[in-house]
């Protein structure tokens, strides 16, 4: 098995998640990346804000809208670039997959799953699909960029670029 390619996500871009995923919070907020593959690094270009259809849980739950991904498909390609990934909130909870996320996920994107904790980003993480498994398994990749500063991101959140 193929190791997953890294996510390379500039602090300007991390920066325009964040502020969506802490407008979002108590409820999971969610979106799509925008970018360029390479066999062993991804690069995010763009970060679209979506909606979340989810109506009855929506702070544990969420449904991307899918005009959201046909407008990023077509803003993607009017730029020469692809759907790289998605991105959603975990309100109060870890930066790890749940099973609705794994059960949901579709092969060969990134997704970043963003813990928010009393409105503030607490941690972010990156995971891919195992290519061929079933049932579906995430495995975590790493999260290259980022902000690092005072009081922004707690130790771990975004590994240092190599």
């Amino acid at each position: 098995m193929a190791p997953a390619p890294a996510l390379n996500f500039p602090v300007q871009l991390f920066d325009k998640m964040t502020e969506f995923c802490q407008a979002a919070y108590p409820d999971e907020g969610c979106g799509v990346l925008i970018g360029s593959s390479e066999a062993d690094l991804a690069s995010v270009s763009d970060v679209l804000e979506g909606k979340n259809l989810v109506q009855d849980r929506r702070h544990d739950r969420y449904e991307l809208d899918p005009r959201d991904i046909i407008r990023a498909e077509r803003a993607a390609r009017a730029s020469g670039q692809e759907v790289i990934g998605f991105y959603h909130t975990h309100p109060d909870h870890p930066a790890r997959p749940s099973q609705f996320d794994t059960d949901r996920a579709w092969p060969g994107y990134h997704y970043v799953v963003v813990s928010v904790k009393a409105g503030q980003l607490a941690e972010a993480t990156t995971w891919r699909l195992v290519e061929g498994e079933e049932p579906n398994r995430f495995q975590e990749v790493p999260l290259q960029g980022g902000h690092r500063g005072p009081g922004y991101n707690p130790v771990g959140l975004v590994a240092e670029v190599p």
